[in-house]
């Protein structure tokens, strides 16, 4: 059996999340298949105007593996409830008021 080879070509802008979904035309064959991404060069250049030392410490946090690129809620997430949040966003009864806590933790002016 002789494995034919179809390069289907499809352009698509990669968001700031660095997901990618794509729906294939209704001809692709399914099966087995490899995926290769070409990354355009107008695409690496720099963003004008950005914070070049931001921009190294983020390379720097991304390379050791200490930079976070996700910013979905994890899987199963469940929204709290109003009743929820109001408990938890509420002072206990003897407890100061808000004003005199604030006062408290930032000290004099």
């Amino acid at each position: 059996m002789v494995a034919q080879r179809k390069e289907i070509t499809i352009s698509v802008i990669l968001g700031e999340d660095r997901r990618l979904i794509i729906d294939l035309p209704p001809d692709a064959p399914t099966g087995e298949v490899e995926v290769n991404l070409v990354v355009s060069s107008t695409t690496l250049e720099p963003q004008k105007g950005g914070n070049p030392a931001r921009e190294a410490a983020r390379a720097k946090l991304l390379a050791a593996g200490k930079l976070s690129t996700t910013w979905r809620a994890p899987e199963g997430y469940k929204p709290l409830t109003v009743a929820e949040r109001m408990r938890i966003g509420t002072l206990p009864p003897d407890a100061p008021p808000s004003e005199q806590l604030i006062s408290e933790d930032r000290g004099e002016y």
